[in-house]
């Protein structure tokens, strides 16, 4: 299985995301001071992971930088002591700010970078086993034993959510380890499903490539459907709807030479999952605009 390397985003996003920080939009008050909070653990215990690994300049950066962020942590734990939920919310934003402008600072150092795309690649193969398993539960759906398979599927999990615990850490050396390990259990597995998926699934090449042409038609008119309304959308200054628009029609790009590859390739299953994403995508084309 060949990773190509994904364009590098800024870091202060990357990481955070990578650190478990998201907006946390459905949380009581009390329960997003808490979340933001471990957020702020999980950011200070990877760059503290890493130290050994920056220069002196950059190492000096984020040893100051936490060490103005701790105590705004301290009052946000104190804060939730004694119930004020809202004010301890501020001071754990505030701490995390003081740690993303420093991630801002340091974007382009190495092992920030490699942070980054590490979490990227276990968010590739986290879902390429949820792949496989949508296959494994069709072939349970046949009476096919498949007990074999989930048993490696969860396998590969544990392998992921370890790699996970390790990057969090600042351990790269060991999530870089725990997720080599997770392909070479994913390659092996894939093949299995495959031959078993040939066996009972009657999945014939003329089938795969006549869903793909039919679906491939319907997408490039949907993607030249979607230019325009987004054009239209920027003449009139409706931003915000337009990037929503522009989004839509990337993903749609996206996987249809995410198809093309995986045809090319004669990898019919991950073909025909492009299939499926491209239907979900057109339903929503269909409703934009009407």
């Amino acid at each position: 299985m060949v990773w190509k390397k994904p364009i590098l985003i800024l870091a202060s996003v990357s990481l955070i995301a990578l650190l478990t920080l998201p907006v946390y939009a459905q949380a009581g008050t009390e329960e997003l001071a808490r979340k933001l909070i471990q957020s702020y653990k999980n950011v200070k215990s990877f760059l503290q992971g890493i130290m050994g690994n920056l220069d002196d300049e950059t190492a000096s950066k984020v040893e100051d930088a936490i060490a103005r962020a701790d105590p705004l942590i301290e009052e946000a734990n104190s804060l939730i002591s004694s119930g004020e939920y809202e004010a301890a919310v501020e001071k754990a934003r505030e701490a995390l700010s003081v740690i993303r402008d420093v991630l801002k600072e340091i974007k382009d150092v190495d092992v920030i970078r490699e942070g980054a795309r590490l979490r990227i690649v276990i968010g590739r193969l986290s879902r390429a086993v949820a792949r496989v398993e949508r296959v494994i539960q069709a072939l349970e759906n046949r009476g096919v034993d498949t007990t074999n398979f989930t048993s490696q599927v969860e396998e590969i999990k544990s392998l992921l959510e370890e790699a996970k615990s390790l990057l969090k850490s600042g351990d790269l050396e060991g999530a870089r380890a725990k997720i080599e390990e997770a392909v070479n259990d994913l390659k092996s597995l894939y093949s299995d499903v495959r031959g078993a998926a040939k066996e009972h699934l009657n999945l014939t090449r003329e089938k795969v490539l006549n869903r793909v042409k039919r679906i491939e038609r319907a997408s490039e008119r949907c993607v030249v459907r979607l230019d325009l309304i987004y054009k239209k959308l920027m003449r009139e200054n409706r931003t915000e709807d337009a990037e929503k628009v522009l989004k839509l029609k990337n993903s749609i790009e996206r996987t249809l030479l995410s198809l093309k590859r995986h045809v090319e390739n004669g990898q019919r299953f991950l073909a025909l999952e492009d299939v499926r994403q491209l239907f979900r995508y057109l339903r929503v084309c269909r409703r934009i605009g009407t």
